[in-house]
């Protein structure tokens, strides 16, 4: 099993379509969010681009992981300058954790993100892999003007822990229901 280890997911064409559709879709959103530790990012739990994101890089996260997957859902972020992200582990959806570098404003010091005693700089189109509920992780102060992330997490097919949260506890992938983080 192959965790807290960076990995190339997605080829440039991939990561510049994916981040072309989030700068589309960030100005018709509204940035009000209830967990204050995010206030003024933009995100959006489910989206139909990502849940598809969740079944193309499956295979490879299954391969590194060692285990089948089932995908429970997406959620793309982007910060913006000077905001971080707290010490947390996530909830029961997120067994396996994938997070994934979509773009930054400034690509020659990426912004790390800590998983336990292990610091990532992913650059676009790489992801690392982690026990999201089980790993404590965060990131430091965003030192450029923005940056775009996505979130996809997992639950081990034959797991044990878990078994209610396929899809979320969504009919499908595709059932776009409001979920409290």
């Amino acid at each position: 099993m192959e965790i807290n280890k960076k990995i190339k997911f997605l080829e440039p064409d991939h990561v510049r379509c994916l981040s072309m559709h989030m700068a589309h879709v960030e100005p018709n959103m509204n940035v009000t969010t209830e967990v204050p530790m995010f206030k003024g990012s933009k995100s959006m739990y489910a989206d139909p681009v990502f849940e598809s994101l969740l079944n193309f890089i499956k295979p490879k996260v299954e391969e590194a992981y060692g285990k089948s997957l089932v995908p429970t859902y997406s959620y793309w972020r982007t910060y913006f300058k000077n905001q971080d992200c707290p010490p947390h582990k996530d909830r029961p959806s997120c067994e396996v954790s994938v997070t994934l570098c979509i773009d930054a404003s400034d690509k020659t010091d990426m912004w790390g993100i800590n998983v336990e005693d292990k610091v990532f700089k992913l650059n676009v189109g790489e992801g690392v892999i982690y026990k999201g509920c089980e790993q404590e992780h965060w990131r430091h102060e965003l030192f450029y003007d923005w940056h775009r992330q996505v979130f996809l997490h997992y639950i081990e097919k034959d797991g044990q822990f878990y078994p209610e949260f396929k899809y979320d506890k969504r009919e499908d992938l595709y059932f776009n229901t409001q979920v409290t983080q």
